[in-house]
C-alpha cells in the first residue's frame, strides 16, 4: 500500500520520543541599530515552532524502520503530523467535553486574540495551554497568553494567543485543545546506529513546522 502524506499523527509522531522535547517559537527578525543607541526591528516572515531532541534507543528492527520511515519524507519535501508526545492537555486537567470547540470570533484589528464556544461549563484556560486549529490544507498551532473560563453557555471570551491567527482561520473551524499538533518537516535527521549492543542508537531529529 503506497504511504500518505501527511504522515498521521499514530503513525510515525509517536515513534519520535526523546527524554527532553524543547518546542520553541523560531522567530524570523532583522535587527538594526545607529550609535546613538536607536534600535529597530522588523518581521521578515511568520514565526515558526519547531523542536530538536535526541530519540531513545530502539530495538534494531524498531530503529531500521524509523529511519526508512524518515528517509521516505525525502528530506523537507513531505510532511507529518507532530505533536508534543508529553503535553497532556489543558493545565487544569479537564480534558473530556472537549471535542465540539470551534472558533467563536477572532480580533479583527490584529488576529492576536480569539473567543470559543462549545467548551464544557466553567472549563478553564490557562497561560501556556497549547491550541491547534486545521483549516485549508494547513494547521494552526499556538499558545493561549492569557487564561479565562468558560461561562454557563460554554462559551469563552476573547483571549490572547500566539503566534497570531493566519488568514485562513475563521469562526467555526475546529478548535483541538487535549492533543494540539502541527505539519512538520524533517529539517534535520541523524539515523539510529548500530552496534554490538541489541540497539539502536545515537539517533536526533530536528522538526520545523510547515507554514
Amino acid at each position: 500500500m503506497a504511504l500518505s502524506y501527511p504522515f498521521a499523527l499514530d503513525f510515525l509522531a509517536k515513534c519520535l520520543i526523546g527524554p527532553q522535547v524543547p518546542l520553541v517559537l523560531q522567530r524570523f527578525d532583522e535587527h538594526s541599530g545607529s550609535g546613538d543607541g536607536r534600535f529597530w526591528s522588523a518581521q521578515l516572515a511568520p514565526p515558526l515552532w519547531s523542536v530538536s531532541y535526541q530519540l531513545y534507543a530502539k530495538t534494531p528492527s524498531h530503529a531500521r524502520e524509523i529511519n526508512a520511515k524518515v528517509y521516505a519524507l525525502d528530506g523537507m519535501s513531505k510532511t507529518l503530523l507532530w505533536a508534543d508526545p508529553y503535553y497532556k492537555g489543558p493545565a487544569s486537567g479537564q480534558v473530556s467535553g472537549l471535542g465540539s470547540v470551534t472558533v467563536s470570533s477572532i480580533r479583527t484589528d490584529d488576529r492576536g486574540a480569539l473567543a470559543l464556544s462549545g467548551l464544557p461549563a466553567g472549563q478553564q484556560v490557562t497561560a501556556g495551554d497549547y491550541l491547534s486549529i486545521a483549516y485549508g490544507g494547513r494547521v494552526y498551532f499556538g499558545t493561549f497568553a492569557e487564561g479565562g473560563t468558560a461561562n454557563s453557555s460554554g462559551n469563552l471570551a476573547l483571549r490572547e494567543v500566539r503566534p497570531y491567527l493566519p488568514f485562513g482561520v475563521s469562526a467555526g473551524a475546529s478548535v483541538e485543545l487535549v492533543r494540539p499538533y502541527f505539519r512538520a518537516l524533517v529539517r534535520e535527521f541523524t539515523p539510529f546506529n548500530s552496534g554490538r549492543f541489541p540497539w539502536g542508537d545515537n539517533a536526533s531529529i530536528t522538526l520545523l513546522q510547515k507554514p
